[in-house]
């Protein structure tokens, strides 16, 4: 074969050659191009929640932390929250019977909605028997069961309340939650994209925490919703020892206190009439003396007039 009848055939030749590496480049290129911006697309996508260990890194719009310890504030969910104060309560009351006592505060707990949580009752050396109960009732009636118990009573040698507002920890609490939600789907959507096996194992990991921190914080909501919707009273319950004079019981101690809260009573009765002596005496009494002895002195200067 001639170099004339070569050329073109070698022509052709390198012209195939040439379309078919131009191609190759093309679709290399394409693919490293695509398979380089979905690699980078699910790398951002990791490495942005990676870099978080926990939910309460993780941040919306709508919150914002206002208080100098770092409690989170979220208008939406202040909004739907009431106000939560836990009311707690303590009684030492002095009674006839503690037994019979026991079990009328049990009913009266009944009554009211709520249940004894512990209750005990012991004799001592004397004979007397004393009690302890713990009640819980909806924070609604705590007022009126305070009130009531106190009627159980002889005497009521102590009675202590107290109300603590948890309105604050309650919503930081809840805005948490929220946050930690939204980061727990973020993790499941990353999850069902990632390929590598060490990734997969990360996220799995990372997602596991989020959502003990999520159980944690659902657990410390639903304690204070248990606080703030029933509140707690202590009740202590004594007998006095009893001494039997011609047969009729005698409490000395009873007597005693009976006493001196008449004394006190009466105290508080002669302060209160001194005062009414004193404002009635300068507020009327004066004036009505004065108006008397105008009149009188008028009817005197009419006699001395008339003679």
């Amino acid at each position: 074969m001639t170099i004339k009848q070569l050329s073109p055939w070698l022509t052709r030749t390198l012209a195939v050659i040439g379309l078919i590496t131009i191609i190759v480049f093309v679709a290399s290129s394409l693919f490293n191009t695509f398979s380089g911006a979905t690699s980078s697309s699910y790398s951002g996508a990791y490495a942005e929640l990676t870099m978080s260990d926990s939910a309460a890194s993780f941040e919306t719009k709508s919150l914002r932390a206002p208080e100098p310890g770092g409690l989170l504030y979220d208008e939406a969910i202040a909004a739907e929250v009431d106000q939560k104060i836990i009311k707690t309560g303590s009684l030492d009351l002095v009674v006839d019977h503690a037994d019979e006592s026991l079990t009328a505060v049990e009913s009266l707990t009944e009554s009211k909605g709520g249940y004894v949580q512990t209750s005990t009752i012991q004799e001592h050396e004397d004979g007397t028997l004393s009690g302890y109960v713990t009640i819980r009732v909806p924070a609604e009636q705590f007022d009126t069961t305070i009130e009531e118990l106190k009627g159980l009573a002889i005497v009521v040698e102590r009675e202590t309340t107290s109300a603590q507002d948890v309105t604050e920890q309650y919503i930081d609490l809840a805005a948490r939650l929220k946050n930690a939600q939204a980061q727990e789907t973020r993790y499941v959507e990353i999850l069902d994209v990632a390929k590598k096996v060490e990734e997969i194992l990360q996220i799995e990991s990372a997602l596991g925490n989020i959502r003990g921190y999520i159980e944690s914080l659902q657990g410390q909501l639903q304690y204070l919703d248990s606080l703030t919707g029933f509140s707690t009273i202590t009740i202590s319950l004594s007998e006095e020892p009893v001494i039997t004079v011609g047969g009729k019981e005698f409490r000395p101690g009873t007597t005693v206190k009976q006493a001196m809260q008449a004394v006190v009573a009466i105290a508080q009765w002669f302060v209160v009439a001194i005062v009414w002596i004193v404002i009635v005496g300068v507020g009327v009494g004066v004036p009505l003396t004065l108006i008397v002895w105008l009149v009188w002195k008028g009817i005197v200067r009419i006699k001395v007039w008339r003679k």
